[in-house]
């Protein structure tokens, strides 16, 4: 049995969090710049390692580089012309295939994490970003399908952010270090192999293996080594959260307004950014009911 979520004043007023974690959620992952913006001040929120997973991993870049407000206004920008999320014109499917997604979060990443922002986090905080692999190499788009379906059934089913069917078929992950890769003028590329959604978008590489969302295998990856207590911010609700005394997992009190790609709707942005604002004032207040607990 899962131990009693601890309270905020001793949570959070009393005792720092040597590690942050982002969840992935695409587009919802805006509940996280809101909710950091409210929280990090009073918290005296300055993690040793923080880790991410999917759009989690630029969320938690750009808390380190301190870019969330550039990432709203730049991701916001890169939607306002957008009403629909495939392509549609003969040369929008020859530069992109069935959807510009992959395209566009390319351009807003490269824009975002100028040469400054870069060496932030080459200077900051350890920083891991967790990336999965298909199942097969050899078709690596294709082998996804029945690994999505698991994954789907495991968030439905086991409703936990520890996912574990698509392990079963064969999916694995590992960490990256996200400074060597900001060192090595790799860190644009690093946070868009992390957020390939299968069989969607094209199989991209890292390091010689091909790469799909890391959020496929966790939706929460806890920083190597595990040391100290742990903020975990997720961007969707679980019934079932594995609260303990050194980690704790923060949810948004109701679903966010964002569509996890939905890349036309720049308002659903603001109106996520503004539900995580909201939440972290509950947090912050010591109103738990619904931000701890998923049911």
């Amino acid at each position: 049995m899962a131990e009693h979520a601890p309270s905020i004043a001793d949570s959070t007023r009393l005792q720092p969090f040597e590690q942050l974690v982002f969840s992935g959620g695409g587009t919802r992952c805006f509940w996280h710049g809101g909710f950091c913006e409210i929280v990090r001040r009073p918290l005296g929120l300055e993690p040793k390692r923080v880790a991410g997973a999917s759009g989690g991993a630029l969320a938690a870049a750009c808390f380190i580089a301190r870019r969330e407000d550039k990432l709203l206004t730049t991701m916001g920008d890169a939607f306002a012309d957008r009403d629909h999320n495939v392509s549609t014109s003969s040369e929008e499917v020859d530069e992109d295939g069935l959807t510009p997604h992959q395209r566009i979060y390319r351009e807003v990443v490269t824009e975002v994490f100028d040469e400054d922002a870069v060496q932030t986090i080459v200077d900051g905080p350890q920083f891991q970003v967790l990336i999965a692999h298909p199942p097969s190499e050899t078709f690596p788009k294709w082998s996804t399908f029945p690994m999505m379906a698991a994954y789907m059934l495991d968030l439905s089913i086991r409703s936990t952010p520890d996912v574990e069917w698509p392990k079963r078929l064969g999916a694995d992950s590992s960490f990256v270090d996200a400074r060597e890769a900001a060192r090595n003028g790799k860190l644009a590329d690093l946070l868009c192999a992390a957020a390939v959604i299968p069989p969607v978008f094209n199989v991209e590489g890292w390091e010689g293996q091909k790469v799909i969302d890391g959020g496929m295998t966790s939706k929460a990856p806890i920083p190597e080594p595990d040391e100290g207590r742990t903020l975990i911010l997720l961007t969707r609700r679980f019934r079932n959260l594995p609260q303990t005394g050194r980690r704790l997992y923060v949810q948004p009190s109701e679903a966010v307004p964002a569509d996890k790609i939905d890349f036309t709707d720049r308002g659903k942005l603001h109106e996520t950014w503004e539900a995580g604002r909201k939440d972290a004032e509950l947090f912050l207040a010591g109103e738990e009911a619904g931000l701890l607990s998923g049911r």
